[in-house]
């Protein structure tokens, strides 16, 4: 156009020429705006374009990428690229035009470089020479990315949508460049609909993660809703077992049929399987152990097997376990280990009550078996209270009372555990166990005993027969037990009619006869003692038990020896001399541990 305004101009004359020049001006600038408005026409629908381009990408890395290139065409520069917003840092997430691998993925803190300036003012920024511009602080890591890339004039703008700046759009040329006024426009409405695409994409994401979430949540739902249903009917069938009366064994075997494995109850007398005995053994006593496993299934493995156990217990103790076998390289499923968790309160519930229906039991036939042996009915009723306690009243019995001292040991589980022939009754009376033992040789029931057994004292009775001899032999029977216990015995096994000499001490009329000789023999000295408070009886007792050596029982009495012969010579002198012969040493000797053991007997 400006060669033809010459050539017009070049034509005229005065006047003419003066408008010619005029014309041709205007000419030429409607022709300027005429291209203006077609490049911008053509931006217009550029952007149009592109804005109608990201409403369809839902993918946030495809639309930056469309951004940056339609960035880099539209601005027709050399490199662009866009950087996010994450918490406190700024993201170089794609770009366009890039020489080198440093640009993306490059982070820094949002408030440095020429990128923190665009986020803090929300506004534009450019410059014709990046690497010289002051007016922003340079980093290391941008600075080094922009010289990799030889980066120069740079425009940037910010991406934000509602006063939310989500991030920044870059356009940069590697030579100097001074970015105009509708480059800087064209740059950022197309930021402004980059930004709207971004929240929507970020907006779309949002809604497919909360669909996905509320999908798995009704997945879930649909499966615990599953699950419920079929634990209710589990809890019909359980229930309908337990109504039936069909007991532990019937409800374990149902259980067993439900899962199609093999399902056993592991208790203190029932361990199930020789296979898995000793694993589910292990699982049981871990659940005693530690209360806080209770409520957990436990799993060991077996020989080439699984095996899953559930503790049953009561609010205070262990019952046991019900064990689910499985394979090895096949683990209980969750519907499994529902049903596993849903029998073990009907298990807990039968046991219990079995348990409890045996308590009571035990406790009514033992207060009839006692009731036997201390309290005998008259001859009319005698028959009876014999058949009330279990006892034929047609047979003769031998009865043997246990004690023990041991905390540890149950003296009715020693009589329990006895080989005792058949129609033996077991019972408790106070801290002491009777068993009543239809036999005639009380030797019998001795053989019968555990060898293993050193803490229990037991002694037994002559054989009787009928209420009123039963109550006898249950006094002889004890009697001989605390026998056993004064002479230093505990944990021995006898008879009464092993006890010898000591035998005079199980009847009445013996300790009488034993009152009168020691009265007889040792009368002073028991007045002695009374009236001053001498200890002599024991003095003597223990002088004789010490082989009458001084030192050692002085050191008995836990006094000094010249007390000893202080009080051996007031024996002398109550009683006379005689009683160092040896052989009346003697007599008093066992005569004083007659008379001791007399003394810790019943009346």
């Amino acid at each position: 156009m400006n060669t033809e305004r010459t050539a017009v101009l070049l034509d005229a004359r005065g006047a003419e020429r003066v408008r010619a020049e005029r014309d041709a001006d205007a000419a030429y600038e409607l022709r300027a705006k005429l291209d203006q408005r077609r490049d911008r026409a053509a931006e217009l629908a550029a952007l149009n374009d592109i804005a109608v381009r990201l409403t369809t990408v839902r993918d946030l890395n495809v639309l930056l990428q469309t951004v940056v290139d339609q960035a880099r065409s539209l601005l027709r520069v050399d490199l662009s690229y866009v950087g996010t917003v994450d918490g406190d840092d700024f993201t170089v997430r794609v770009t366009s035009g890039a020489l080198t691998p440093k640009l993306p993925g490059l982070t820094f803190d949002k408030n440095e470089g020429m990128a923190g300036l665009i986020l803090r003012e929300q506004a534009p920024a450019w410059t014709t020479d990046y690497q010289g511009e002051p007016a922003f602080r340079h980093m290391t890591g941008g600075d080094s990315a922009a010289a990799a890339e030889n980066m120069r004039g740079l425009l940037g703008v910010p991406l934000q949508v509602g006063g939310q700046v989500l991030g920044a759009l870059f356009a940069c040329k590697r030579t100097e460049r001074q970015f105009t006024e509708s480059e800087v426009g064209l740059l950022s409405a197309l930021a402004a609909h980059a930004a709207v695409a971004m929240d929507n994409a970020r907006s779309f994401e949002r809604y497919h993660q909360a669909v996905a979430r509320l999908e798995r949540a009704n997945d879930e739902l649909s499966t615990r809703t599953q699950q419920l249903e079929t634990a209710i009917e589990w809890d019909r069938t359980l229930a309908g077992v337990v109504l039936d009366g069909g007991g532990v064994p019937r409800l374990i075997a149902d259980v067993g049929r439900l899962m199609g494995k093999p399902v056993h109850l592991v208790t203190g007398t029932s361990t199930g399987p020789s296979d898995i005995g000793s694993v589910a053994q292990s699982i049981v006593q871990d659940f005693t152990n530690d209360s806080s496993l209770r409520d957990k299934q436990l799993e060991r493995e077996g020989a080439g097997s699984l095996v899953v156990a559930q503790c049953i217990h009561t609010s205070d103790r262990v019952l046991g376990a019900v064990v689910v076998v499985t394979a090895e390289n096949s683990p209980l499923g969750d519907a499994d280990r529902i049903l596993l968790g849903r029998v073990a309160p009907a298990v807990a519930l039968l046991l219990a009550a079995d348990q409890y229906a045996g308590e009571s039991s035990r406790r009514s036939r033992d207060a009839f078996v006692v009731d036997l042996i201390t309290r005998p009915a008259s001859a009319d009723d005698s028959d009876r209270q014999c058949r009330l306690a279990g006892v034929n009243p047609d047979r003769t019995y031998c009865v043997a009372v246990a004690e023990t001292r041991d905390g540890g040991v149950d003296a009715r589980r020693v009589l329990e555990s006895a080989s005792l022939p058949t129609g033996s009754v077991v019972a408790q009376h106070g801290s002491r166990a009777i068993a009543v033992v239809p036999t005639e040789r009380p030797k019998h029931v001795l053989d019968s005993l555990p060898s293993s057994d050193t803490v229990t004292t037991v002694g037994v009775s002559a054989p009787a027969r009928g209420a009123a001899a039963l109550a006898d032999a249950y006094l002889e029977a004890q009697q001989t037990c605390d026998v056993l216990a004064t002479l230093g015995r505990p944990g021995d096994k006898s008879a009464s009619s092993d006890l010898g000499i000591y035998g005079v001490l199980l009847s009445r009329t013996g300790r009488q006869e034993l009152d009168a000789l020691t009265r007889r023999l040792l009368g002073p000295m028991i007045d002695e003692e009374a009236k001053r408070g001498t200890p002599l009886i024991e003095t003597l007792s223990t002088y004789l038990s010490q082989g009458r050596r001084h030192a050692q029982a002085a050191t008995a009495l836990n006094v000094h020896v010249n007390t000893l012969y202080q009080r051996l010579d007031s024996i002398d002198r109550l009683i006379g001399k005689q009683w160092r012969e040896p052989d009346s040493a003697l007599d008093l000797q066992v005569l004083l541990r007659l008379r001791r053991s007399g003394m810790l007997l019943a009346p």
